[in-house]
């Protein structure tokens, strides 16, 4: 039986997983993940509407988020076995303070994630080796504009990066940049501009990622409430 009944994303994905190991990797951590089986999608803190083929997704421990922040890719490896996984949901500290208390609790996996590593009846594994790597795509960063915003108060997700974002700022007349900020602090992956005139219109990026690299997109001339807009580029490996 599993350990955890959380409020995550149902998951798809899995395979023989990335081809290569391209990018800026860091050094490994040892820990525990554990798996869940039940979601709420009204919960669901970062959604990834494409996932590359080989990959899953998982939440991260709340108390894990400074080290694997949203969008974060990791390969995990046990008892010889290798998956690769990207952050998209969160595992919270209430309702979950037995393990997110563990400094060593890292992942709460998608199900068919964890069986690739072990068998589920187990419901936990203890040293697990992890290592925060890049999301190997060749797909460019998207925009997703939240449902409710208007001209005047945006927010939005992104995704598809290969690395997680550290600061997002925008420009409505493509010279002068303001940052964008988090919906909910570091809980969400929702960026929001708070305020402004006519923000539908010739809205432009410019995206930092964890490492300090930084992209700046061309201007999208329109956009509209739930749609999806491909910003051209992605961050260098």
């Amino acid at each position: 039986m599993p350990l955890l009944f959380l409020s995550c994303d149902i998951v798809e994905g899995g395979g023989d997983g990335p081809s290569s190991s391209s990018g800026k990797t860091e050094s490994q951590k040892n820990g525990i993940v554990t798996f869940y089986t039940t979601y709420n999608e009204d919960s669901v803190a970062y959604y990834t509407p494409e996932l590359e083929n080989g990959w899953y997704k998982c939440a991260v421990s709340e108390n894990k988020l400074g080290e694997f922040p949203p969008q974060s890719a990791a390969k995990i490896t046990y008892n010889d076995k290798t998956i690769y996984v990207l952050v998209t949901d969160l595992c919270p500290n209430a309702g979950n303070s037995h393990w997110t208390s563990n400094s060593n609790y890292f992942f709460d996996l998608a199900k068919n994630a964890f069986a690739a590593l072990d068998d589920k009846i187990k419901g936990h594994l203890d040293d697990v080796s992890i290592q925060r790597i890049a999301y190997e795509t060749n797909k460019n960063i998207k925009f997703a504009v939240k449902e409710g915003s208007n001209q005047w108060w945006l927010a939005g997700r992104f995704y598809n990066m290969r690395y997680p974002l550290a600061k997002v700022e925008y420009s409505s007349n493509g010279n002068t940049f303001k940052e964008m900020e988090k919906l909910d602090g570091n809980k969400n992956n929702w960026w929001v501009i708070k305020s402004g005139n006519d923000l539908f219109s010739n809205l432009q990026f410019r995206l930092t990622d964890v490492y300090g690299n930084t992209i700046t997109c061309a201007a999208i001339s329109k956009l509209s409430v739930g749609g999806t807009y491909d910003l051209g580029k992605n961050f260098p490996y």
